[in-house]
């Protein structure tokens, strides 16, 4: 094979390479940016992350619910079915501090995909937090992990601005028009 065509072949196969390394995210993501969360959240997660995860949904379902409105989850093994994907990953964080990541839904679509460094119940609770609207904050949402304090509480103003920043990222598809109105509920 000259050199020419093993060129070729790589810079044809160098978007599939670069996407196999790229983890998947949650098809079905989207229905956790509009304005009210889902009934029944389908969560994906690596054996490493399931137990911290069902400790960390659990929580926040009881937070979540009213008696009007329970809201419930369930683990799915499809990407293709799930809202939220917790897993484990370490290359990524290897040389940086942050012990978790996921994306905000402020100004585009996220996938869904929260990876965490350190697998206990908190971090893992913090960054399902973000996914469903929150920002760092008080409680569970404070910015800085503290492994001598790991009570999971959250305050009604964080889930009220995580239901305005809900609404905020469900009206990104919407016309401009439409989009005022979202914008101006939330603070900045």
């Amino acid at each position: 094979m000259s050199k020419t065509s093993a060129f070729a072949l790589l810079f044809a196969l160098l978007p599939a390479l670069i996407a196999g390394k790229s983890p998947p995210g949650c098809a079905l993501a989207y229905q956790l940016q509009q304005a009210e969360l889902p009934q029944d959240i389908a969560v994906k997660t690596d054996r490493t992350t399931s137990d911290a995860t069902k400790i960390a949904m659990n929580w926040w379902v009881a937070r979540l619910s009213s008696p009007a409105r329970p809201i419930t989850w369930h683990t799915v093994e499809d990407s293709a079915a799930c809202m939220i994907y917790i897993r484990f990953e370490w290359e990524d964080f290897a040389n940086k501090s942050v012990l978790g990541h996921t994306y905000m839904p402020v100004s585009k679509k996220y996938s869904g995909l929260a990876m965490v460094k350190l697998v206990n119940p908190w971090i893992v609770a913090h960054e399902i937090g973000h996914l469903i609207g929150c920002a760092h904050g008080v409680g569970v949402m404070r910015a800085e992990y503290a492994s001598y304090d790991q009570r999971l509480w959250i305050d009604d103003h964080a889930l009220r601005l995580a239901s305005l920043r809900r609404l905020q990222a469900s009206a990104i598809a919407l016309p401009p028009a439409s989009q005022t109105i979202a914008d101006a509920t939330l603070p900045d």
